[in-house]
C-alpha cells in the first residue's frame, strides 16, 4: 500500500503547489536525486552519490555519526568528533569533581593518552540503509485485533534485525509516514568515546537559560570526542591500549566560513515532529500535554536546585538532569506560545473539514478514507482519558537513580528466560551490555539524599492521579503505611530506600544476572516495590501497543489521503534516522518593525559579558579579546568575528551539533538551536519565521586559537593557528 504520492510523481508539481518552499523538509538521502534540480539552483555543487551512494554504501553522510540524541562530525583521520558542548556535557559533567570542576573551567587533554573516558557514550556511524516495508506489512493485519498486530510486527521487526546483526553491525528498523513504509538503518557502533576538548560553560553555555531558544544568541556551543577502537580495528570496550577509529570520510572545515544568502546544507539526526499530527491531538497538547509538563518539570527542577545548594558536589551530580529538564520546560512554554497565538489546531481543523468534504466528494475517495479522519478522533479522545497517568509513566527512566535502576534489574530478569525474538525491545541480549555500562556508571552521579527528594517528588504527583489513572501499586504501598497525606508518601520514601542494597555498584550489576524468581526472593525493599510497580507499567505499555496497533493501520491511510489532498511530496516525520535539509543564510523579522541580522559577533560577546552568570565571561577570553588578536577569523562583511549565524534549515531536537556546511560539503558551524519564534516548527515550518542558530566555526577556531590555545587539535584538523 502506498501511503503518499510516488516522489517522481508529486515532483513536477512542487514549483506551482508550494513555491519558494524548498527549505522545508527532513528529507531522506534516496529522495536526493528527485530534488537534486532544486538544490543546484541554491548552492549545491556535490551530487546526491557524493552525499550517498546507497549502492556502494559510500558518501558525505559517513562522516556524520549519530551520538544517541545528538549529531557529530568526523573532523580527522583520526576519530575527532565535534558536536555541541551540550551534547557533551554530560561526559563532562561525569568527569568533574570539585577538585576538578571541567564543568566551569573546561577541559583541554594535553596529549592523547590524558583523553578522559566518557564510559556513557556511544558513537553510531552510518553504515546504510534499505526499505523493508515489504518484509513488514503483511504483518499489519487489518483484521487482528490491535495488540496482536502490533506484537505481531514487532516479533518481524526483532527477527529482521537479528538477520542484520549477524553482519558485525548495530542494526535498527523505522517506521516513516505512520507506518506506510519501513526501513533498516545499519551502524557501527563505537564503544570506547574519549572527551578531548569542552571550552569553559561561559563559552559553551554562555547566556544560559536566559538565552535558550533566543535570538541574538552568542553561544560557543561546540566539544570534542575522539572514538577509539581495538588494535585489530574493531569496536572495542575502553582500553588502554585502544587506538583511533579511521573513519571512511570526515569533513574538511571551511574557515571562510559563510556570508548572508549563501548555502547551507544540514545532515543530522533529527529527533521528532509532528507534522500531520491532527487537530484533536495539537489541541491535547496546547491545552492540558505542554502546560502539565512545564509544572511537573519546574516543581521537579526546584527539588533538584535545593540539593544542589546543599554543596558543590551534589551540584555537579544534578547538573545534567537540571540542564536537559530546563531545556525541555523551556521548549514546552515556547510550544505553548506558539500554538496557541497561530491557533494551529484551528487551522488544522480548517484543513480536515477541507480534506473531508474533497474526500466525501468522491465515492471511490470515500470509500478509500472516508472513515478514517473520525477513527483518529475517536482514538485521540480514548488516550486522553490516561493522560496524567502516561506523562507520569514516561518520566519513571528519569526518576532518580535508584528507582529507574530497580525497574530495569526487574524488567531483565522477567525478560531474560525468554527466547530473544520473544524479549521486549531493548531488553534482548543486543542490550545487555549498554544496560550494564548504564548501572555502572550511575554509581557516579548517585547521592541518596537527592534520591529521596526526587523520589518523595514523584510518589506526591502520583499520589494525585485522578480516578481511573491510579498506579495500584503506588495506592497499595501507600495504604500499607497506615498514614496518609504527606506523613504517608514520607512513610513510603523510607520503606523503599532504607532496606535496598541497590545503592552498592557491585550488588546491581550481579542481580542483573538473576531470573525472576531469584531476584524476587532477595525481598529488597526497593526491588519489592520494582516487581509491584512493574505490573502497572506493563498495563500502561500494553494500552499503549494498543493504541499502537490501531494508529498503524489509519494513519498511512491518512497521509495517503492528505498527499493526494495536497498534490504535493510529503517528508516523512522526523524519528532519529538520518535526515538532509537545505537552506540559506538568513535573518528574520521577529515582529512588525524588527528585523534580526543573520550574524552575531564577538564584540557582541563581550558586550554582553557581565560578573554575574550565565554572562560571566572566563578571564582568558576577555583578555584575548582586550590583546587584539582576531587571526584570520574576521568576517570581512562584519569586520569583526562571528559568533552565531542564522539558516533557514528545517531541523528539531537530536539535530544538535548537526554540521552545518556549504555547498561543497565543508564544516562552516555547528547547528544547537532554534528560534525562539518558531518552537512550534516541530509541527509546522515557517519560511518567514523557522531558524536554526548555529555557531560559527570562525567563533569556534579564534577561541581554539586564542583562548584555548587548543592548537595541536587545529593541525589535526587542516587548520594552522594563526596565535602563537
Amino acid at each position: 500500500m502506498r501511503v503518499r504520492l510516488g516522489v517522481a510523481a508529486v515532483i513536477a508539481c512542487v514549483a506551482a503547489a508550494v513555491p519558494g518552499r524548498a527549505d522545508e523538509g527532513m528529507w531522506m538521502l534516496h529522495q536526493l536525486p528527485e530534488i537534486d534540480a532544486r538544490l543546484r539552483t541554491m548552492g549545491l555543487e556535490l551530487t546526491p552519490k557524493q552525499i550517498w551512494d546507497p549502492a556502494t554504501n559510500t558518501g558525505l553522510a559517513s562522516a556524520i555519526p549519530w551520538l544517541g540524541g545528538c549529531t557529530s562530525s568526523f573532523v580527522s583521520p583520526d576519530g575527532l568528533i565535534i558536536t555541541n558542548h551540550h551534547c557533551a556535557f554530560g561526559a563532562v559533567q561525569m568527569n568533574s569533581t570539585p577538585a576538578h570542576d571541567y564543568i566551569t573551567d573546561g577541559f583541554l587533554a594535553a596529549t592523547r593518552a590524558d583523553e578522559l573516558p566518557a564510559r556513557a557514550q556511544r558513537v553510531w556511524v552510518f553504515k546504510g540503509y534499505e526499505d523493508v516495508t515489504a518484509k513488514l506489512r503483511p504483518y499489519i493485519e487489518a483484521g487482528a485485533a490491535p495488540l496482536q498486530r502490533t506484537r505481531a510486527l514487532e516479533a518481524r521487526e526483532k527477527q529482521l534485525v537479528a538477520e542484520c546483526e549477524a553482519s558485525g553491525l548495530h542494526c535498527r528498523i523505522a517506521e516513516m509516514y505512520g507506518g506506510g513504509e519501513f526501513y533498516m538503518f545499519r551502524q557501527l557502533e563505537l564503544r570506547d568515546v574519549r572527551l578531548v576538548y569542552a571550552p569553559a560553560r561561559a563559552i559553551g553555555e554562555f547566556g544560559g537559560e536566559i538565552d535558550n531558544w533566543m535570538w541574538p544568541r552568542h553561544t560557543g556551543d561546540y566539544s570534542f570526542f575522539r572514538a577509539y577502537v581495538g588494535p585489530d580495528g574493531k569496536p572495542a570496550d575502553y582500553s588502554p591500549s585502544n587506538v583511533p577509529f579511521k573513519p571512511d570520510r570526515f569533513l574538511k572545515l571551511a574557515p571562510a566560513g559563510v556570508k548572508a544568502g549563501d548555502f547551507t546544507m544540514i545532515i543530522g539526526y533529527p529527533g521528532r515532529t509532528m507534522r500531520y499530527r491532527i487537530a484533536a491531538l495539537v489541541a491535547q497538547d496546547a491545552e492540558f500535554g505542554y502546560p502539565y509538563q512545564i509544572k511537573l518539570l519546574s516543581d521537579w527542577i526546584a527539588v533538584l536546585d535545593r540539593r544542589a545548594g546543599t554543596g558543590k558536589d551534589v551540584e555537579i551530580k544534578v547538573a545534567s538532569v537540571v540542564k536537559g529538564l530546563a531545556n525541555a520546560m523551556k521548549k514546552y512554554q515556547g510550544m505553548v506560545e506558539g500554538l496557541t497565538k497561530e491557533d494551529l489546531a484551528g487551522r488544522r481543523r480548517a484543513e480536515e473539514a477541507k480534506l473531508q468534504a474533497w474526500i466525501d466528494a468522491d465515492p471511490a475517495r470515500k470509500a478509500k478514507w472516508g472513515d478514517v479522519l473520525p477513527a483518529l478522533d475517536a482514538q485521540a479522545a480514548a488516550g486522553a482519558a490516561t493522560r496524567e497517568r502516561d506523562i507520569l509513566v514516561r518520566y519513571l527512566p528519569r526518576v532518580g537513580s535508584l528507582l529507574p535502576a530497580a525497574l530495569t534489574i526487574v524488567r531483565w530478569s522477567q525478560q531474560s528466560g525468554k527466547p530473544d525474538v520473544e524479549r521486549d525491545l531493548g531488553f534482548q541480549a543486543r542490550d545487555e551490555r549498554t544496560i550494564r555500562m548504564r548501572l555502572r556508571t550511575m554509581q557516579r552521579n548517585l547521592d541518596i539524599p537527592t534520591d529521596r527528594a526526587v523520589l518523595a517528588f514523584f510518589f506526591e504527583r502520583a499520589a494525585a492521579l485522578p480516578a481511573g489513572q491510579r498506579l495500584p501499586a503506588l495506592d497499595a504501598a501507600l495504604a500499607a503505611t497506615g498514614k496518609t497525606g504527606g506523613a504517608a508518601v514520607a512513610a513510603l520514601v523510607e520503606e523503599v530506600l532504607g532496606r535496598t542494597s541497590l545503592a552498592d555498584e557491585k550488588t546491581r550489576l550481579g542481580l542483573l544476572g538473576l531470573d525472576e524468581a531469584a531476584v524476587a526472593a532477595k525481598h529488597d525493599s526497593l526491588l519489592d516495590f520494582a516487581i509491584a510497580l512493574r505490573r502497572d507499567v506493563e498495563t500502561v505499555e500494553d494500552e499503549g501497543k494498543t493504541a499502537e496497533g490501531v494508529l498503524i493501520e489509519l494513519t498511512p491511510h491518512y497521509i495517503d489521503a492528505l498527499a493526494a489532498f495536497r498534490g504535493a511530496p510529503l517528508y516523512p516525520d522526523a524519528n532519529s534516522t538520518i535526515r538532509f535539509t537545505a537552506a540559506t543564510v538568513k535573518g528574520y523579522s521577529p515582529r512588525d518593525g524588527v528585523y534580526d541580522e543573520p550574524f552575531t559577533t564577538l564584540p557582541g560577546v563581550i558586550a554582553k559579558c557581565g560578573p554575574v552568570a550565565p554572562f560571566n565571561c572566563p578571564r582568558r577570553l576577555t583578555d584575548a579579546y582586550a590583546k587584539g588578536g582576531f587571526g584570520p577569523y574576521v568576517a570581512a562583511p562584519l569586520g569583526a568575528v562571528p559568533a552565531c549565524f542564522l539558516s533557514t534549515n528545517d531541523i528539531t531536537g537530536g539535530n544538535s551539533g548537526s554540521p552545518i556546511m556549504n555547498g561543497n560539503g565543508e564544516l562552516v558551524g555547528l547547528a544547537f538551536d532554534g528560534n525562539y519564534e518558531s518552537m512550534t516548527s516541530d509541527y509546522v515550518f515557517s519560511n518567514t519565521l523557522s531558524r536554526t542558530i548555529n555557531v560559527d566555526i570562525r567563533y569556534v577556531l579564534w577561541c581554539m586559537d586564542y583562548v584555548d590555545n587548543a592548537h595541536a587539535l587545529m593541525r589535526e584538523m587542516g587548520v594552522e593557528p594563526a596565535h602563537r
